[in-house]
């Protein structure tokens, strides 16, 4: 829920032009519009996908404050919530290897079996994907019989037809959409060539907000059963950004009460920072609770160098150093490589097993690809086994992902348990504490995510790292150093561990951190998921 009044904003400041998040409680957006114009706001736009929410911008001139026209409005019976929007970028994960070979997907190496997934039956048929982007080339002759304006929107110029800007060379949303849904007719097979294909245009060349990104996310949030995304903040190894408050509830609300009550399932490429020394674990949206995230491999079954590791990391996609054949615009072709590759793959594999099994929910698939995984394919690494048993590294996760397996898997599959929390909040203030010890009952018997919240006091904080230690003595590397980050602090984040998957929760969690330089934690809480 909202606060009654979030203002960072209290000063007595000349009016500039300022974009705002408002609540008015009313199903008639002509008295919404009413409301806000007489209090000095124009009304924008009602958000799609939430009620009672829209965007506003102040008009009045410079001789009014800005602190008084927010004031008078929240005086309003039906007002219950203003928020000031402010903007920000998000990039998508271009190509970012140097390309080896040119090939279709279905070819890549190591082999993720998805002929042979195919040979069972499976397109992904019935199977909703969203490309969350720059746009679709919708009447691309590979794409247009996939294409369903019913699942798409331009959320850029708030128009029903997600269509890129060719100036702009908006490319990037057509080419993971054909790593999707190609039809066959000129570029090649997408691997869910079945699946009904929506386009969500988010990305262009003006900056974002809370609320366009949310009203994007939870877009059709019914309907549609994956959300493909390969964009986040900067792979700069400096950025610590994710969700704001909207969005973060719309990812959460998607995991709970997407494809009614089954689950949304977003999927998320890692990141294309490995070579600047950045780490998932700073990227909010790939390191986060409910999304579902997936590294790379290159064609000899090492982790591609320029993809991003993190403990949220849960499976992997072949195709690090390859250049993939894909759609382009005007139905050519053109090839794509990095991990935006991934996500599209991998939303592509996971259509496959929703349509052997339309009822597994987000939970279900989320152990599917665990189970799915192989980690005989990928070299050059050193797994590390869990208290149950799993191998995962915290670049490629539980291994490659393996289609023909998830699909015959998912036939026969029955579902998981109704999902316990086990949560511990402390309220101790650490300081210049290498190790942090957190006793847990048995609650959870099997552990599907971890997730430690706090804030870092730290002057560079590119200098700390954190190890988490379950009782069963597994280590997960939670917060890596990052030796470009000279930014001070790291207030309200969590960092999510899925490498403890199938451990017990009972005993002692320690936090073990590492740095030279003083520090304090504040509001440390450790959140426990699973059956």
């Amino acid at each position: 829920m909202f606060p009654l009044l979030f203002l960072l904003f209290l000063q007595f400041l000349p009016v500039s032009s300022e974009d705002f998040l408002v609540k008015i409680q009313t199903e008639n957006d002509e008295e919404a519009r009413n409301i806000a114009e007489y209090y000095g706001f124009a009304l924008n736009r009602k958000l799609k996908s939430f009620d009672n929410l829209y965007i506003v911008s102040e008009y009045l001139d410079d001789n009014l404050h800005l602190e008084h026209i927010v004031s008078e409005l929240l005086q309003h019976e039906k007002v219950h919530m203003i928020e000031k929007l402010d903007n920000f970028g998000r990039f998508a994960r271009k190509e970012m290897a140097t390309a080896k070979k040119y090939e279709n997907l279905w070819q890549l190496e190591p082999s993720m079996r998805i002929e042979e997934a195919w040979k069972t039956g499976f397109n992904g048929s019935k199977v909703t994907i969203a490309i969350v982007d720059d746009g679709i080339d919708e009447s691309h002759i590979d794409l247009k019989n996939s294409f369903s304006p019913n699942f798409s929107f331009d959320f850029v110029k708030f128009g029903n037809y997600p269509k890129p800007d060719k100036r702009e060379n908006e490319l990037h949303g057509t080419q993971c959409a054909g790593l999707v849904s190609m039809s066959g007719n000129k570029c090649g097979l997408g691997v869910g060539h079945g699946a009904i294909l929506g386009g969500i245009k988010l990305l262009g060349p003006k900056l974002l907000n809370d609320a366009l990104e949310a009203d994007a996310l939870a877009f059709q949030k019914d309907k549609i059963d994956i959300y493909s995304v390969s964009w986040g903040p900067k792979d700069d190894g400096i950025t610590a950004d994710g969700p704001k408050q909207l969005t973060s509830r719309a990812i959460s609300d998607g995991f709970q009460y997407g494809r009614q009550g089954k689950g949304n399932i977003f999927i998320w490429a890692s990141g294309n920072g490995g070579n600047s020394g950045d780490n998932c674990a700073l990227d909010g949206y790939v390191n986060n609770e409910f999304t579902i995230t997936f590294g790379v491999v290159n064609s000899d079954g090492t982790p591609a160098s320029y993809a991003e590791g993190c403990s949220a990391v849960l499976s992997a996609i072949s195709g690090g150093d390859s250049s993939i054949r894909t759609t382009g615009f005007d139905s050519k072709c053109s090839h794509i490589s990095g991990s935006s590759a991934s996500a599209a793959i991998a939303s592509g594999i996971v259509g496959l097993a929703l349509q052997a099994n339309p009822s597994l929910t987000q939970r279900d698939v989320q152990k599917l690809i665990i189970e799915s995984s192989d980690i005989s394919k990928i070299h050059n690494i050193s797994f590390q086994t869990n208290g149950a048993g799993y191998n995962f590294h915290q670049k490629v996760g539980f291994g490659l992902l393996d289609a023909e397996k998830m699909v015959k898997l998912a036939k026969e599959w029955k579902h998981v348990e109704k999902q316990k929390e086990l949560l511990v909040k402390t309220k101790l203030i650490y300081s210049t504490t290498p190790l942090i010890e957190i006793k847990l009952s048995d609650e959870v018997k099997s552990i599907e995510r971890v997730i430690l919240s706090m804030d870092i006091y730290h002057e560079t904080r590119g200098e700390l790292s954190m190890y988490l230690e379950s009782p069963q003595g597994t280590i997960s590397e939670i917060l890596p150093k990052r030796i470009t980050d000279k930014n001070a602090n790291l207030i309200n984040w969590k960092f999510i561990s899925v490498n403890f998957f199938g451990e017990h929760s009972e005993g002692n969690w320690k936090i073990h951190l590492k740095t030279s330089k003083p520090f304090v934690l504040r509001n440390l809480s450790l959140k426990i998921t699973g059956i």
